[in-house]
């Protein structure tokens, strides 16, 4: 059993999340590593699909068996397999508006409803199409923060002048021990989530913490999300997403994004 510090919770309890916060403030709050003025980054773009995806919003075709993980540098199989995962705008029913906005995002990316993600991960060089990318993200980003309420100093009773409240320190602290629950077959087995939705749910959550690879060892592959996870399809959205802002050639000043996080990803052959 882990040490777990947070309330030495030792029952069901455990798989419960800490709060109910939206994915992509729960990374930009709760998994920043640093205490104060926290940002929404790329992979907030990369949640909302993930979630999208869940929802059905965003239909998802994979068309590889095995399980994949991407490594430094991306190889001839690592694109192959992205050739092998589809996505389809559905688009239908009340969205929010963020959620909106990234599906506009991808059909203007891709100039179509329907692509596979080694297209996309080629449009991602083009540098007309990543100056687009960059202000679609912008509106993207700031519907988020409108709908939650965030800015970088203030957010809840957890952030108040780019720091954590009492509350906020606490809460991360419980958000640390759900990871731990997330990272640990021995507690994933003994609390295991009870349904599909619970399983995706969760897998989306470990992704907000970069450990989505590992909740996923410990839980059943039985859901498109866990699937797409399995091909290590997170991971592939935001090197897509990373390599389309490292080719923007008109940087607007202000817009919060900080550029270069990550070296540029060539395709293997060029093509």
């Amino acid at each position: 059993m882990l040490g777990l510090k947070s309330k030495n919770i030792e029952n069901e309890d455990i798989k419960n999340p800490p709060s109910d916060d939206a994915y992509p403030l729960i990374a930009t709050v709760f998994a920043n590593k640093k205490l104060s003025k926290p940002k929404i980054a790329i992979n907030s773009l990369s949640l909302t699909i993930l979630d999208l995806i869940n929802q059905e919003q965003i239909k998802c075709d994979i068309d590889w068996e095995n399980p994949h993980e991407i490594g430094k540098n991306l190889s001839e199989e690592d694109v192959e397999v992205m050739k092998n995962i589809t996505l389809r705008l559905a688009n239908k029913g009340e969205l929010k508006t963020s959620e909106t906005l990234a599906i506009n995002l991808l059909k203007r990316m891709n100039n179509s409803k329907k692509f596979n993600l080694k297209d996309m991960l080629k449009k991602s060089k083009n540098s007309a199409i990543a100056n687009n990318f960059q202000d679609d993200f912008i509106e993207f980003k700031n519907a988020l923060e409108n709908e939650n309420n965030f800015t970088s100093k203030d957010y809840k009773d957890i952030l108040e002048n780019g720091k954590f409240t009492s509350k906020g320190k606490e809460i991360k602290k419980e958000w640390k021990t759900f990871q731990d629950y997330l990272k640990s077959e021995e507690l994933s087995e003994k609390y295991p989530p009870e349904s599909i939705e619970e399983n995706a749910e969760q897998i989306i959550l470990a992704a907000c913490f970069n450990i989505e690879k590992e909740a996923l060892k410990s839980r059943e592959n039985n859901s498109k999300i866990s699937d797409f996870i399995d091909k290590d399809g997170y991971k592939m959205l935001n090197i897509i997403f990373d390599n389309t802002l490292s080719n923007v050639t008109e940087k607007r000043k202000g817009d919060g994004i900080f550029y270069g996080i990550n070296d540029k990803y060539t395709i293997p052959g060029g093509g």
